[in-house]
């Protein structure tokens, strides 16, 4: 299954959560897209 996160950032790193997301949907499987 493909994921697809969008990231929330403040212009200078991406906020904690966001990194989160991307680690569950990568473990959930398949690709995962972030913009």
């Amino acid at each position: 299954m493909t994921s697809l996160v969008i990231a929330e950032h403040d212009n200078a790193s991406i906020k904690p959560a966001t990194l989160n997301t991307v680690t569950a949907a990568a473990a959930c499987g398949g690709d995962v897209h972030v913009l």
